[in-house]
This record gives C-alpha cells, sequence and structure tokens, in this order.
C-alpha cells in the first residue's frame, strides 16, 4: 500500500469534493476535505459541458486543500460518469514458471491483459475503439493450473488466468475530464469508475456473496453496480438523479433552479421551508406539502433505477444500498422498494457513519462522501487506472498507463487507421480484345513512415509515455492507364488491285463500338476488335464482297484464308471467271482460266514450269497448234492440240 498521500477529487453534476487521503493505523485518515458548488451548470448528466467552469471549481477545492495542508498538491485521483458505459468481460491467461512466485506485478500484467482482450473484444462488437476507454475493472476470479484460486501473490504454477469486467466510457468524457484538470494546475494520477469507487468502500468484499445492488445518486446520474457470487457483476446508468427532482419542484413553485435546489436540501432538516418564488411572492409551506409535490418526480425516478436493475441483474436483488447526494431524496427508498417489489428495510441510505477505519475531516459526512473516498482509496490500493500520454502528428492521446501500447493502438487512438500507412495500389483497367480478356494493374502504393521522436519505427513498435509519433500517410499508386496502341498490334495499311482498281484499306479498330485509333485512351471493361489485313478473307470482309466463287490472287485461284501483302492483285466475281478451256498439251490435257475475251498461246505460260532459256544441247523452241507452227499470239480453243518443247 502506498504511503504518500492521494488527492481525490469527486467531480460531480452539481459541486467537486475533494481530500487527502493517507494510511493510517487502523484504517484510513482524512488529512483535509473540502467541497465546493458550481458557479453554474457546468456539467449535465455526468459529462463536462463547461470545461473553464468545472476547472474553477476544481482550482477551488485544491486551493484550500493546499490552504489547510500547507503544501502543493499536483496530480488528482479522479473518477468518471457516462451516459454510454460498455461493459464486456474478458479472459487472460500466461504461462508460468514453476520455479518462481507468483508476485503482484504478475497479477497486474495478467489484468492488463484481461483488459484489452475485453477491448478487442468491444472492437469485434463494432464499437470505435478510438472513441472508447477503459475507465475501470473489477476481477471475477483467478485461477491457478485451471483450478480458482482466491489470491494467487506467492503461489507457485505454470499457468495463471484471470477474468475481468471492464467498463468503457467514451473517450470525450475522459478528454475533458483531463483538460479540467489540467486547467486547475493539475495532472491525473489514477481514473476509476464512480460505482467501482463507491462499491470499493461501500459494498466491502465479505458482503459482494449476496446479490446486492449499489446506486450512486448524484445531481446528473444514478450509476448502479451489482455484486454477486463474491464479485461485481455489472454496471449500469440512469441518466437521471436528484436535479430531476430540482427541476420538477422549480416547475411545480414557479422557482427557479438554485432557489428550488436549496428548498430541496431542507427537507428533512425543517419541519417548513419559507422560499421567494420567480414572481417575488414570499411562501412558507410545510415540508410534508413539498414532498408530495416532489412525489411523482421521486417514483419516475425510482422507476428508471428499478427497470436498469431489473434489465442488469434479471430479478429483483436481495438488497438495494443508496449513496451519493441525491439518496437523500425524501420517499426515494421507499419509492424504489415499491417498484421492486422488496420490503422497505431492504433499501437502506449509507453514508459515511457506517464506513470502519475511516478518521478525519468531519465536513465531510453523508452518503455524499462515499464516492470520494471510495476514489481515494482505490487510488491508495492502486487499483485505479493511470493515464499516460503520447502525442501524435501533434494531438496529445491518452492510454492507461502500464498497458504496452503500440503504435498501432497509437494510431487508432488519435484516428489514424494504421492502413493509412500503406499506399493503396492503383486501380486496375479490365480490356477485352477479340474475346481475349486483358487486365492492366495500377501502380503500386508508396509505404508511408511512423517516427518515434524523430527516429523510424514499425507499426508493432512500443509506444513510452511522453513518446512524440509522427505519421507520413503512404501514397496511392496511379490507376492503370493506357491507349489502345499498348493492347492492339500495329497494324499497317495495305493497298492492293482489286477488280482493276487500286484500293488503300486502313486498319479499322472498334471500341465499345466506336471506331478508334491507335492514341484512344483505353476504358475500362471495354470490348476491342480488330482484324489485321494478312488474308484475302480479311481483305474481301473489309471491302464488303462475298468469300463464294472464284477468287484469283495474282492470277492464280485461291481460297479465303490465302495470305495477301501489299501490291498484289486480286480479282473476284465476274472478272475472275473469264475465259475456261481446257486442251491437249504435249498429249496431255490442260485448263485454262483467262479474264480475257480470247485465250492465247502465251496463257499456257501461266501454268507451266517451262524454262525460258534452251537447256543444254537444245537450241530451238517449237510451238505448234493442231500440227500447224504458232506464235505466242496464236488463239487457242477448248480441245485444241498444242506442243511445245526445245529441240536440238
Amino acid at each position: 500500500m502506498a504511503e504518500s498521500p492521494v488527492f481525490a477529487l469527486d467531480v460531480g453534476t452539481r459541486k467537486v469534493a475533494g481530500l487527502v487521503l493517507v494510511p493510517g493505523k487502523k484504517g484510513y485518515h482524512i488529512r483535509a476535505a473540502a467541497i465546493v458548488e458550481h458557479q453554474q451548470r457546468a456539467m449535465l448528466d455526468g459529462q463536462i459541458h463547461d470545461i473553464p467552469q468545472v476547472a474553477l471549481a476544481i482550482q477551488a477545492v485544491k486551493e484550500q486543500l493546499e490552504k489547510k495542508l500547507r503544501m502543493p498538491l499536483k496530480e488528482a485521483a479522479v473518477a468518471a460518469a457516462g451516459r454510454a458505459l460498455k461493459t464486456e468481460r474478458a479472459t487472460a491467461g500466461e504461462e508460468i514458471s514453476p520455479a518462481t512466485e507468483i508476485s503482484s506485478q504478475d497479477v497486474l500484467a495478467l489484468e492488463a491483459a484481461a483488459i484489452q482482450e475485453a477491448e478487442k473484444r468491444l472492437l469485434t462488437a463494432g464499437e470505435n475503439q478510438a472513441a472508447y476507454h477503459c475507465v475501470g475493472y473489477s476481477v471475477v476470479g483467478y485461477s491457478l493450473d485451471g483450478h480458482p484460486i482466491g489470491n494467487l501473490v506467492g503461489q507457485r504454477g505454470r499457468r495463471i488466468a484471470t477474468e475481468v469486467i471492464a467498463t468503457f466510457l467514451p473517450r470525450v468524457v475522459v478528454d475533458s475530464l483531463v483538460a479540467s484538470l489540467q486547467r486547475a494546475g493539475l495532472s491525473m494520477a489514477s481514473l476509476t469508475l464512480e460505482p467501482i469507487a463507491a462499491s470499493a468502500v461501500a459494498v466491502p468484499a465479505a458482503m459482494r456473496g449476496l446479490n446486492l445492488v449499489l446506486v450512486d445518486i448524484g445531481a446528473g446520474t444514478s450509476d448502479i453496480a451489482i455484486t454477486g457470487q463474491g464479485t461485481i457483476t455489472g454496471y449500469a446508468m440512469v441518466p437521471s438523479a436528484g436535479d430531476e427532482i430540482t427541476e420538477a419542484l422549480a416547475e411545480a413553485l414557479l422557482l427557479d433552479f438554485h432557489t428550488a435546489e436549496a428548498v430541496k436540501r431542507q427537507l428533512l432538516k425543517n419541519d417548513s421551508i419559507t422560499f421567494t418564488d420567480i414572481v417575488g411572492q414570499k411562501r412558507t409551506l410545510p415540508a410534508t406539502a413539498i414532498v408530495e409535490v416532489i412525489k411523482p418526480a421521486v417514483v419516475e425516478l425510482a422507476r428508471q433505477i428499478a427497470n436498469q436493475i431489473i434489465l442488469l441483474n434479471g430479478r429483483a436483488p436481495q438488497a438495494v444500498l443508496l449513496v451519493g447526494g441525491g439518496s437523500l431524496t425524501p420517499g426515494l427508498p421507499e419509492a424504489l422498494a415499491g417498484q421492486l417489489e422488496i420490503p422497505p428495510d431492504r433499501v437502506a441510505v449509507r453514508g459515511r457513519e457506517v464506513l470502519n477505519g475511516i478518521s478525519g475531516a468531519k465536513n465531510l459526512q453523508g452518503p455524499q462522501a462515499i464516492t470520494p473516498i471510495g476514489i481515494a482509496i482505490t487510488a491508495l490500493k492502486q487499483e485505479g487506472l493511470g493515464l499516460a500520454r503520447v502525442i501524435v502528428n501533434g494531438r496529445p492521446v491518452h492510454f492507461l498507463a502500464g498497458q504496452q501500447v503500440t503504435v498501432t493502438q497509437a494510431l487508432l487512438a488519435a484516428g489514424i487507421p494504421a492502413r493509412t500507412l500503406y499506399g493503396r495500389p492503383g486501380k486496375g483497367l479490365g480490356v477485352e480484345v477479340n474475346g481475349r480478356l486483358t487486365f492492366l494493374r495500377g501502380q503500386p502504393g508508396q509505404p508511408g513512415t511512423v517516427l518515434i521522436n524523430n527516429s523510424p519505427a514499425t507499426l508493432d513498435a512500443t509506444v513510452r509515455p511522453g513518446d512524440e509519433i509522427q505519421v507520413i500517410p503512404g501514397r496511392d499508386g496511379a490507376d492503370a492507364c493506357g491507349t489502345v496502341g499498348d493492347l492492339v498490334p500495329e497494324l499497317a495499311p495495305i493497298t492492293i488491285t482489286f477488280n482493276g482498281r487500286q484500293v488503300t484499306l486502313e486498319p479499322l479498330i472498334i471500341m465499345n463500338d466506336n471506331q478508334v485509333d491507335y492514341n484512344t485512351p483505353l476504358e475500362d471493361k471495354a470490348r476491342i476488335t480488330y482484324e489485321p489485313l494478312d488474308t484475302v478473307a480479311h481483305v474481301l470482309t473489309r471491302l464488303g464482297e462475298p468469300l463464294e466463287g472464284t477468287i484469283l490472287l495474282n492470277g492464280q485461284p485461291v481460297r479465303p484464308e490465302a495470305p495477301i501483302k501489299d501490291g498484289d492483285n486480286l480479282v473476284t466475281g465476274v472478272e475472275a471467271a473469264g475465259q475456261v478451256i481446257t486442251i491437249i498439251l504435249n498429249g496431255r490435257p490442260l485448263t485454262l482460266k483467262v479474264q480475257a475475251d480470247d485465250v492465247l498461246f502465251a496463257d499456257i505460260f501461266n501454268y507451266l514450269d517451262f524454262p525460258s532459256t534452251p537447256p543444254p544441247g537444245r537450241k530451238r523452241l517449237v510451238m505448234e497448234v493442231n500440227g500447224r507452227p504458232a506464235e505466242f499470239t496464236t488463239p487457242l480453243a477448248a480441245g485444241d492440240q498444242v506442243t511445245l518443247r526445245w529441240d536440238p
């Protein structure tokens, strides 16, 4: 147990209570206490709305205590209440050496691991981890080598485990509390949750075997803690408390809020109360009459608290303990007992007078003393969670001290996703070319940089309190781009003679039903078609000519699949048909196809591999048609007997 004094602050909706607590011979001693009310309604439902005003109240408490104690106060233990509590159960285990005793530090590290596991579950459940703080936890139980055990410290074994109930608050609640302390010249020494702090003193461990409910009723919120089976089993919060009673009183008696608050506080002290309403009329009413005025609001508050208890506990508890200034509201214990359908003597208000081993500061009495004393004792026992601060890109970010925080967690807490360190690759392009899918990839992204105190670091690097982290995001890669010429091979134009006329054909490329050229930018999911002008069929298709019938390429009959090149002569249709006759050449039939009207002797040479120069030993060319000498221009007719040879 720490020997140095602890400065504890209970920052409530209506007031700020502070005390300095030290360990005593038989318990704890309060060296000094101070209570300061907010000058304005700076807090609503447990949430700080006006940081400067709250800071003024904190500073006033601090200065009063410093004057009494004649010592400076530099840090404070605090507790938070919020409208959006998130509770998560989680377990953690660790293999250990049986040769070494388990230390308190081993247990603290195990509990911290369980809290981190609860954070992971909260994130998995869809919550934004960057927007929440873990502000408190309770240990459900420990186990050693698979068997339950009350205390791990000093034991030996091979495996330790624990289960915790961790409670989370919106980060804005904690950050505003930190900001208020800093304005008052204080740092945060320890942080817990108000029902955890109150439970620490109002519900001792020996009582937690019973199914009890502790309700801390303040001005703005009613915080709930439920016990059973030796531990605290859950927390909840109702965003209604003493202020709702005050507002009902103000409306019924035509009072301003501060006058109504003053009247409410006199209900248990005086038989009759004198006040001045907002129209200036001075009135005196019996306290019993005013109690009847607020009764509907008291019943409504009791109903809300009872509903939350039943929702969390599943049934009415064995007993309810009320703490906090709001618990002094006349008729509230009886109303709550009625709503829960339990005997009235099972709902009791607990004040400092029921606490054993607490001495000093007689000015701090009643149920409103429970929470600040609980905050101080929680801090003295080191059961609170201290905050450590790092700077991420110039912005302060707070973490629970003692956790092993990595760069990744720091980035999440600062609202910077770790993925921003990895530049995304550029978008790709998918293009279909002549029925075949081609994919162009975008450029890869450029990785970012993380610096811890100006030194390069990785995402799994450990961050220490006070570190400065600088994050330089990665750069996304450029999207894929290109032109038609990147996917379509170079197609040269072709010039041929077609049926006696010269024709030049340009390559035809179609993208998404539109004619394009090589410089046209590609589009994602585009469909490109093209046909090279390298066969007779491609050329005829381009010319719109049929592929049937006679086709002559350079005077020779060909099939449509025949290759064609620049400068060729292509003839089809009637022009390709011409004259077709069969003659007898050197005793063998030969069919001639000629486009001209007349078939001449010279046409024979297109069908023969006849030497143009005489072979060795032969000099005279013999050309005869039907036994008569012939010339190259001699006409031929079907059935003619033709002789063609070289003679000696």
